[in-house]
């Protein structure tokens, strides 16, 4: 498998080269064009095992990642039927994609941020603490993990990598993901005068030492932008 971004960083799309065999898992709707020898399949977004009582536990995970993670229920397979066929992925959002290639470290990611991956990358749905769910961002990150494996990170707005050692605050619109040996917590911006005035609201504190990925725009902004243009 090869796996090329283009048109960074305002209209990224991945274009993945499969060889015979070969199987990349998108989310549902990300498809802009494919090779004609590609089979494709649809599945819950979710894995419970073999059998009849796992594919229940599949559809209760893809209504977990629909509900909880803000990610879409069903995700679709592509698979190759034979060597140097393509297929090219993009997010609904303009933005920016990336390609992790997954070592020893999970990486924990928005939901909302998740493209693609390899099928030998386990995601799962993490509860991300009482904090964010108060950030406005969504209560829930997926862990991402497999050594070895291909991710695919979409934004909106370019991605921006940060290595932290120590404290360091982000907006909580603007994180994609974060690896390493970080904690965080939710805070003021400052003052109660600058939380509800400086329009920055809650922030994230990170401590210790790893890997954040920034979006440099926040689509809570745009649709709060956009709203009071809408008719009446």
């Amino acid at each position: 498998m090869h796996i090329d971004v283009e048109s960074r960083p305002s209209y990224g799309m991945a274009v993945v080269q499969l060889d015979d065999g070969e199987t990349i898992i998108a989310e549902a709707g990300s498809m802009v064009a494919m090779s004609d020898d590609i089979d494709v399949s649809t599945e819950f977004n979710g894995t419970g095992g073999a059998g009849f009582m796992g594919k229940v536990k599949a559809v209760f995970a893809g209504l977990a990642r629909k509900i909880l993670g803000g990610e879409s229920m069903f995700v679709n397979h592509f698979t190759a039927n034979e060597d140097d066929q393509r297929v090219m992925l993009s997010p609904a959002m303009v933005g920016d994609v990336m390609d992790i290639e997954l070592k020893k470290r999970a990486v924990f990611v928005q939901a909302t941020s998740f493209l693609a991956a390899t099928p030998d990358v386990v995601v799962q749905l993490v509860w991300g603490g009482w904090s964010m769910l108060f950030s406005g961002e969504g209560a829930f990150f997926l862990k991402c993990r497999g050594k070895g494996g291909r991710l695919l990170l979409n934004s909106y707005g370019a991605i921006e990598e940060v290595e932290v050692d120590g404290p360091f605050v982000v907006d909580s619109g603007h994180l994609v993901a974060y690896q390493g040996k970080l904690q965080y917590k939710i805070r003021k911006v400052g003052g109660w005068k600058s939380t509800l005035l400086s329009g920055e609201g809650l922030v994230l504190e990170f401590t210790g030492t790893g890997r954040v990925w920034l979006q440099t725009r926040n689509l809570g902004s745009l649709v709060s932008w956009i709203t009071p243009q809408l008719p009446r």
